[in-house]
């Protein structure tokens, strides 16, 4: 099994450790320097980002008994107390009788897992595939337009009307940001089949990256006939299917 690598991911764990470590009752107080949790829970504004924070803890976190509830928990909801430890000691007393360090293991696994759901509730910082299409006369001409971080990533599938294309897929620093890598597949043109029936399609392309960072999509297209119609499907961790239509 291929290892799953997220940077983003990783940094969020890091701060939601620093968060449970703070003394007291949460507030948004805790996030002040926790960049990654305030841009994906607030788009940069703490007090929102404290706000999102709760409503996962009420909906995935009131019960300690669970993992991410003994992570809410360890944090001090509802709790307080002036140190991680104390509060620990608490929750052994309250919620669990056996070894003392399987509260650490639990919370630990509770924060993992609330990691992985912020992670895929931020749309920043993620992989992305623009696809462009140009048509002119009977045919079009496909170009794409991947970039992503140092994610984890494996090779796109594409097809063209039906046809796998063959795709050389390698890498390059981007020249516009030095955390991000890009490529460009510009395709041969493709016929469109002009003898279709109204609101069929006269050609597409489809475009398969199912990666562990769910990444955004894209469409840029320039399409002269009036008759043409450009529609965009996405499925949103996999797959982004264009076709042309005849209108």
């Amino acid at each position: 099994m291929v290892e799953v690598v997220d940077p983003i991911r990783d940094a969020i764990v890091k701060e939601l450790m620093l968060f449970r470590k703070q003394p007291g009752h949460p507030g948004p107080h805790r996030l002040d320097g926790l960049f990654h949790l305030i841009e994906a829970l607030g788009e940069g504004i703490p007090e929102r980002a404290f706000d999102e924070l709760t409503r996962l803890y009420e909906d995935l976190g009131r019960d300690p008994e669970t993992t991410v509830g003994a992570f809410f928990y360890l944090c001090g909801w509802n709790v307080g107390l002036g140190t991680i430890e104390e509060r620990r000691a608490r929750y052994i007393a309250e919620h669990y009788s056996g070894e003392k360090t399987a509260p650490w293991r639990r919370a630990k696994k509770g924060m993992h897992e609330l990691a992985t759901i912020i992670r895929d509730r931020d749309e920043t910082d993620r992989p992305s595939v623009v696809v462009s299409i140009f048509q002119s006369g009977a045919a079009f001409q496909p170009i794409l337009d991947f970039t992503l971080a140092h994610e984890s990533w494996q090779p796109p599938i594409v097809i063209v009307n039906g046809d796998k294309v063959d795709l050389d897929f390698h890498v390059h620093k981007d020249p516009k940001r030095d955390d991000r890598y890009a490529r460009r597949f510009v395709l041969p043109d493709a016929p469109l089949d002009t003898t279709v029936g109204h609101g069929q399609q006269m050609g597409r392309i489809s475009v398969h990256w199912p990666m562990p960072v769910w990444p955004t999509w894209r469409l840029l297209a320039w399409v002269p006939e009036p008759w043409i119609l450009t529609q965009m499907r996405t499925v949103r961790n996999r797959a982004v299917e264009v076709s042309l239509n005849s209108y």
